[in-house]
């Protein structure tokens, strides 16, 4: 499944993976089935890693699209709840950056793009200097391994 979501109660963190080929359509029905998860908590923080996919051509034409198919998404947030996502590629954090923008207005809550995998995870509120946090976005310990 190119789009998909694991909720972290404990963390107050829900961690939205997309890989391969991600459509618009993917994309809604990943946020709305989160949504209408019996785990679901407006106040969780998103941590979105987009570092394994490709967003379609004609994906940021699509950006209006998806703010208004998320608008029951977007108001079931808490507005402190923070999204943070995690595009070190150049292409998805280009693309990633313009959906920002384009959606801010819309959107009641904080959301950030960052390269830098400890800056994605200390945006969610998640520390980057512990290891499993860190696996989260596949990003090595930190320090060197003892031979």
């Amino acid at each position: 499944m190119p789009a998909s979501y694991t909720v972290m109660p404990e963390l107050n963190t829900v961690l939205v993976t997309f890989t391969g080929d991600i459509t618009v359509d993917q994309n809604v029905a990943c946020l709305l089935a989160y949504r209408d998860d019996p785990d679901f908590d407006g106040a969780q923080h998103i941590l979105l890693d987009v570092q394994s996919c490709r967003f379609p051509e004609r994906f940021f034409e699509e950006t209006q699209r998806i703010a208004d198919r998320l608008a029951p998404f977007h108001v079931a947030r808490d507005p402190r709840a923070r999204t943070s996502i995690y595009a070190p590629g150049k292409v998805n954090y280009g693309i990633c950056k313009l959906y920002r923008d384009a959606v801010l207005a819309r959107m009641p809550y904080p959301l950030e793009v960052s390269r830098d995998p400890q800056e994605a995870l200390a945006y969610a509120e998640l520390d980057p200097e512990r290891s499993d946090l860190r696996a989260l976005l596949h990003v090595p310990p930190v320090g060197r391994t003892a031979f």
